[in-house]
Order: structure tokens, then sequence, then C-alpha cells
């Protein structure tokens, strides 16, 4: 809860939304003006975030926004843990990409020392690095990842020091230019995150490496899109420190999801409506949107049908779908290299779901909602109207190379 009801009576709304009249935090005039529009009697609580709304921002069709900044993530562990359409870094399809991000690097909670994640992302990240030769993409290092939220011990001044001088000796050793800090959940507890103490001492951490590197290293944070998780990024104290963040426009539902009566719902994970929805904490927080880079999944989400003969959006399911062959997971994530021959080999029709920006496919029991080039092209368009300054995909190694 927020406002005078709340834990010691001084919760603020994270992202600087509005805390209505009855301690809740949101984004429209029900919690920003009155939640009783006729009697006025439920007026917004002032000084526990906004108490007016915010309009989405708007730039005119095709400015071009959206180029300034193509970013491909790459899955290392996709050589060690894939039966087949394994990706070597030298072999990624670079063209038409300004950076590339080595996902995961990780450190010990103990000493906040840097290290690599396996023996065989020693080689593979100096392959990476040479991406950048002869006017490549600029080649940084992601931290995080399946790290849910930084450990605890890492707010700490001295902790910090430590980290941030093991990341650059890192980054010199490899050859990269940059870093990605991919903690998603800060502040989230059953993430193992401290709610305020990781509001506060989050940019303190970024304002620290800023002064640390050099002017040409870059840095650069991941928002979520669930404000469950967003509410304790303090974004607009982050923003001076880090060259963009990279809004994880996608994995917004999954199959482990159940709709409040305990039935199921298959619902897009990159339903764009959806999307739009999520991108209001941005705009309320003041962020300015040509730091930020919209997500592309490159990759789908697919569902086991409760009724094949109910197989659309909205539709109940009994589990994930069949796994990929290459992927091969348990929870229905499929490359888009895997939809692309599945397609083919099953000889289905893809459907374009346009009220999503979508597309899906199914055949028996089995549904999978995806993206492809042609939706990214309209979620780009879609984004470069709301003046976003570039885009990123996850992950170049989940495409056909």
């Amino acid at each position: 809860m927020c406002g005078k009801n709340s834990e010691n009576g001084a919760m603020r709304c994270g992202m600087n939304l509005c805390c209505s009249a009855s301690g809740f935090c949101g984004t429209t005039d029900l919690y920003c003006v009155n939640a009783d529009p006729a009697g006025k009697t439920a007026p917004c609580q002032a000084g526990f975030g906004s108490c007016q709304t915010y309009p989405y921002p708007s730039c005119q069709a095709g400015s071009g926004n959206i180029n300034h900044r193509t970013i491909g993530y790459y899955q290392s562990g996709n050589v060690r843990n894939r039966k087949c359409n394994q990706v070597r870094p030298k072999q990624i399809r670079t063209t038409g990409y300004t950076h590339m991000f080595y996902a995961f690097s990780s450190f010990d909670p103990k000493t906040f020392q840097v290290r690599v994640e396996d023996n065989d992302d020693v080689a593979m990240m100096k392959e990476f690095t040479g991406l950048s030769m002869n006017s490549g993409p600029q080649t940084w290092i992601a931290i995080g990842g399946l790290i849910s939220a930084p450990p605890r011990q890492l707010t700490l001044l001295e902790n910090r020091a430590a980290f941030i001088s093991s990341l650059k000796t890192f980054m010199d050793m490899y050859g990269f230019t940059g870093v990605d800090l991919d903690w998603e959940y800060p502040g989230d507890p059953p993430s193992g995150g401290r709610k305020l103490q990781d509001t506060r001492n989050f940019p303190l951490l970024l304002q620290e490496m800023r002064a640390a590197y050099p002017s040409n290293y870059g840095i650069s944070m991941t928002l979520p899109p669930d404000y469950a998780y967003l509410q304790w990024f303090d974004a607009k104290a982050m923003e001076q420190y880090v060259d963009f963040f990279n809004f994880m426009s996608y994995d917004l539902h999954t199959a482990k999801e159940t709709q409040p009566n305990g039935k199921t719902q298959i619902k897009g994970q990159t339903d764009i409506s959806e999307i739009k929805t999520k991108t209001q904490p941005l705009w309320f927080a003041g962020l300015n949107p040509a730091k930020i880079n919209f997500g592309l999944a490159a990759y789908g989400r697919g569902y086991t049908l409760a009724d094949p003969s109910c197989n659309r959006l909205l539709c109940p399911f009994s589990g994930p779908s069949i796994g990929g062959p290459c992927t091969n997971t348990t929870e229905g994530v499929i490359s888009l290299a895997e939809i692309k021959a599945l397609i083919q080999d099953q000889h289905l029709t893809p459907k374009y779901l346009s009220e999503q920006m979508m597309k899906q496919i199914t055949w028996g029991n089995q549904w999978i909602g995806y993206d492809d080039e042609e939706t990214f092209a309209a979620k780009k368009a879609w984004a470069d109207g709301l003046c976003f300054g570039g885009s990123f995909v996850w992950s170049v190694d989940f495409e056909t190379q």
C-alpha cells in the first residue's frame, strides 16, 4: 500500500504513480484525481507520488528514432545446453546491429569479483568481442539474468567499490566496452530484494560506476514490464548515469499463470495493447523515451490446449506446449528458428493478430504465439511513434543464422 495507511505512513508510489484515497498506486483518474468523481470524497493522496495523469509521448510517424540503436543479446549457454541450432559468436549475423550483449556473466557474492559462468566462456568471450573489429557493433557484457536481484551486501559502499573495480578489470581483460546490468527484481523480497534499500542504493551504484569508468565505456540497465517489480526502481535517479534503459516488452504471460478463479487462459506474451499500458510508469517517472530501447522477442510461447476446438487467445490450456527439438525446454519457450521449421514441416499457415501485433500457429492440441520479422517491423514502427530511441532482441541465437 501507499500513503497515510501504508507502512510507517510514508510509502510513496514507485515510478511516481498516483496514490489513491484507499492507498493503491495507479495511473488513471481514479487514482490521480478522485476515486469518487461525483461526490469528490476520495481524492488522490498528495505527497505520495503524482496527482495528475501523464500522456504518452508522441513522435511523428517514420521519425526513425527507433533506429538510433539496435541491440542483440547473445545467450552463451546455447552452445552448451542446446541439442541443435547452436550458435557460436563468430556465426552471429551482426549486420544492422549497433551493439551486441554477451549474456551472462556473474560475480562472487562474497568477494564481489566478476567471474565467468563457465570455463568455455573464456574463449567464447574473446571470440564475441572480436565481432567489434572492422567497424562492427560495440560488444558489452550483461551481468545478472537468472540472478533476479543483486546480492544483499552489494549495496554497501565498500562492496560496491570492489564490484566496480573488478568489473573494469574484467571488461578490459576480454575487450568489452560496456556493461548491461540485468537485475530485474531489486526490491522484490521473494526474489531476494530489499524494497527501499535497493531503491535508494541502486542509483548510487550507477553513479559510482559512471565516475570510475572512462567516458567511452557504456552502462545500461534493464527494466521489467511488470509494475510489481518496476516500482522498486528509481529510474529517474538512474537516468543520468546510464547510456540507455532496456525495457522488456515481452514475457507478459507464461504457462504458469492461472486466473483468480483458478482457470487458465491463453494470453499473448507480447500483446502490444498490454505493452502500451505497461509503459505508462516510464512516462509518470519522467523518463526520456529517447534513452529507452524497446524489447523484441525472437521466440514464442506455446500452450497445450485444454480443448483442441478452442485454439485462440483466451482459450483454456492444460500446460505448456511440447518443447522445441533444439531448445527442449519444459516451459513452452520455442525459438523463432524452430517455429519457422515447424511451420514448414507441419505445413502450417500463421495467423496475424492485428490487435495484438503478433502471430499464432496452431495444430492438434498445440498453440504458439510469437513474433517474426513482420511483427518486429510493426512493433518498431509503433515504438517509434512513442519516441523510443532504440530496440533490442532477445536473443540473436534464437534466430536462423
